[in-house]
Protein backbone atom coordinates (compact mmCIF):
# COMPACT_ATOMS: atom_id res chain seq x y z
CA UNK A 1 0.00 0.00 0.00
CA UNK A 2 2.87 2.37 0.65
CA UNK A 3 4.09 1.83 -2.91
CA UNK A 4 1.01 3.45 -4.53
CA UNK A 5 1.63 6.99 -3.19
CA UNK A 6 5.28 6.65 -4.20
CA UNK A 7 4.28 5.60 -7.71
CA UNK A 8 1.77 8.43 -7.89
CA UNK A 9 4.43 10.95 -6.87
CA UNK A 10 6.90 9.54 -9.42
CA UNK A 11 4.35 9.71 -12.23
CA UNK A 12 3.46 13.29 -11.24
CA UNK A 13 7.10 14.37 -11.23
CA UNK A 14 7.68 12.65 -14.58
CA UNK A 15 4.60 14.30 -16.11
CA UNK A 16 5.67 17.73 -14.84
CA UNK A 17 9.19 17.23 -16.20
CA UNK A 18 7.89 16.16 -19.61
CA UNK A 19 5.54 19.14 -19.75
CA UNK A 20 8.39 21.51 -18.95
CA UNK A 21 10.77 19.95 -21.47
CA UNK A 22 8.06 19.73 -24.14
CA UNK A 23 7.04 23.36 -23.74
CA UNK A 24 10.62 24.59 -24.13
CA UNK A 25 11.07 22.67 -27.36
CA UNK A 26 7.76 23.84 -28.79
CA UNK A 27 8.33 27.50 -27.96
CA UNK A 28 11.79 27.46 -29.55
CA UNK A 29 10.31 26.53 -32.93
CA UNK A 30 7.06 28.48 -32.87
CA UNK A 31 6.49 31.05 -35.62
CA UNK A 32 3.44 33.17 -36.19
CA UNK A 33 2.83 34.89 -39.51
CA UNK A 34 -0.49 36.69 -39.85
CA UNK A 35 -1.47 38.30 -43.14
CA UNK A 36 -4.86 39.78 -43.77
CA UNK A 37 -5.57 40.51 -47.42
CA UNK A 38 -2.89 41.80 -49.72
CA UNK A 39 -0.77 44.92 -49.82
CA UNK A 40 -2.37 48.35 -49.53
CA UNK A 41 -3.49 49.97 -52.78
CA UNK A 42 -0.74 51.56 -54.87
CA UNK A 43 -0.33 55.33 -55.17
CA UNK A 44 -1.90 57.04 -58.19
CA UNK A 45 -0.25 56.11 -61.49
CA UNK A 46 1.97 58.71 -63.14
CA UNK A 47 1.45 59.21 -66.86
CA UNK A 48 4.44 58.38 -69.09
CA UNK A 49 3.93 58.21 -72.83
CA UNK A 50 5.34 55.52 -75.08
CA UNK A 51 8.16 56.52 -77.42
CA UNK A 52 8.82 55.08 -80.86
CA UNK A 53 9.31 51.31 -80.92
CA UNK A 54 13.04 50.50 -80.94
CA UNK A 55 12.54 47.27 -82.91
CA UNK A 56 9.89 45.36 -84.86
CA UNK A 57 7.55 43.26 -82.70
CA UNK A 58 8.34 45.14 -79.49
CA UNK A 59 5.48 45.46 -77.01
CA UNK A 60 5.10 48.53 -74.79
CA UNK A 61 4.89 47.69 -71.10
CA UNK A 62 3.10 50.65 -69.54
CA UNK A 63 4.54 52.24 -66.40
CA UNK A 64 3.10 50.80 -63.20
CA UNK A 65 3.69 50.13 -59.53
CA UNK A 66 4.93 46.73 -58.32
CA UNK A 67 4.84 45.39 -54.76
CA UNK A 68 8.51 44.63 -53.99
CA UNK A 69 9.93 43.84 -50.53
CA UNK A 70 6.94 45.22 -48.66
CA UNK A 71 6.55 48.52 -50.52
CA UNK A 72 5.28 49.93 -53.82
CA UNK A 73 8.03 50.58 -56.38
CA UNK A 74 7.45 52.64 -59.54
CA UNK A 75 8.45 50.78 -62.74
CA UNK A 76 8.96 53.04 -65.74
CA UNK A 77 7.48 52.05 -69.09
CA UNK A 78 9.64 50.02 -71.47
CA UNK A 79 9.56 47.92 -74.62
CA UNK A 80 10.02 44.16 -74.51
CA UNK A 81 9.72 41.05 -76.65
CA UNK A 82 7.22 38.42 -75.58
CA UNK A 83 9.00 35.25 -74.39
CA UNK A 84 7.12 33.31 -77.12
CA UNK A 85 5.45 34.25 -80.37
CA UNK A 86 1.88 35.51 -80.06
CA UNK A 87 2.13 36.72 -76.46
CA UNK A 88 0.59 39.88 -75.09
CA UNK A 89 1.24 41.74 -71.86
CA UNK A 90 -1.44 41.78 -69.15
CA UNK A 91 -0.97 44.86 -66.97
CA UNK A 92 -0.68 44.39 -63.20
CA UNK A 93 -3.77 45.39 -61.26
CA UNK A 94 -5.09 45.76 -57.73
CA UNK A 95 -8.60 44.49 -56.96
CA UNK A 96 -10.51 43.81 -53.73
CA UNK A 97 -7.41 44.13 -51.56
CA UNK A 98 -5.19 41.84 -53.65
CA UNK A 99 -2.34 42.68 -56.02
CA UNK A 100 -2.07 40.75 -59.29
CA UNK A 101 1.34 41.22 -60.95
CA UNK A 102 1.74 41.79 -64.68
CA UNK A 103 2.34 38.74 -66.85
CA UNK A 104 2.65 37.47 -70.39
CA UNK A 105 -0.49 35.74 -71.71
CA UNK A 106 -0.97 33.56 -74.79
Amino acid sequence: MKITPLRLAAVGILAAAMTFVGSNQASAATYVNVRVGGPPPPPPVRVDGAWASPYRGAIWIRPHYEWINGRWVWIRGYYSYPPRRGGHWVQPYYRHGYYYPGRWAY
